[in-house]
């Protein structure tokens, strides 16, 4: 699609087929489709924008119902669509497909613009987020990455209790929490989720080789924990 302009009949079809008269160009509106008391407009795009629903936002001061309409995208579904319709929803707007068939085209309705209701707080959510928050000692990760290992806050207490291990050999599970391992070290060790400890003889564990290596993938935390502890050794000094 070169124009935009490509967009405004199939709009003006729709609304004139549900008894609108219909307008282009109005005051910088698009498109205007009035029946009795009622003013809808409808901005055109060829591509959904946050500048698109931006504009939309500023012609809802008009008291006018309005709509953002676009070419329908290419394997469109409404479930990958999902996230979208609702931050549409959620500005209250209404969102306009136009299919692209030359004489055939036409638009279609997608998402009716309506009052939203209040956002309703997932609360178990909200704290499993500050809870890993405040699981976590320094912040290694970056944001916005894919496929790269992300440090938990149950990576960073593996990390720690690996470093303890490394450094003062076989322990009990108790001697790693004197050491300043998590309370939970027992569970930790004995599950063992990323392979990273054995267990040479019953009550002691020690650091695997695959822990060794593995744990130089965060190298920040492994430094921060192993200065942490020749610090603590020094001080008992």
């Amino acid at each position: 699609m070169k124009y935009e302009s490509e967009l405004f009949a199939p709009v003006k079809q729709l609304f004139e087929n549900m008894g609108y008269s219909v307008n282009a160009e109005v005051k910088g509106c698009d498109v205007t489709a009035v029946s009795d008391d009622e003013l809808i407009v409808v901005e055109l795009k060829k591509n959904l924008s946050v500048a698109l629903l931006a504009q939309g936002l500023v012609r809802q001061k008009t008291g006018a119902v309005t709509y953002v309409a676009v070419p329908k995208p290419k394997n469109y579904s409404k479930k990958n669509f999902r996230d979208t319709l609702y931050v549409i929803k959620k500005l209250e707007l209404g969102l306009i497909f136009v299919n692209l068939l030359g004489e055939f085209s036409y638009a279609e309705i997608i998402q009716e613009p309506e009052k939203f209701k209040p956002v309703r707080i997932n609360y178990r959510k909200r704290s499993s987020i500050i809870k890993e928050i405040d699981g976590r000692t320094i912040d290694t990760n970056t944001g916005g990455v894919n496929g790269t290992k992300i440090a938990t806050a149950y990576t960073e207490k593996c990390i720690k209790i690996a470093c303890i291990l490394d450094m003062y050999g076989e322990l009990t599970p108790k001697q790693v929490r004197g050491y300043g391992g998590d309370e939970k070290c027992t569970s930790i060790l004995y599950f063992n989720s990323y392979g990273w400890f054995e267990h040479p003889r019953k009550g002691y564990y020690s650091i695997s080789e695959k822990g060794r290596k593995e744990v130089l993938e965060y190298p920040e935390l492994e430094r921060y924990y192993t200065q942490m502890l020749i610090d603590n050794n020094k001080k008992l000094r």
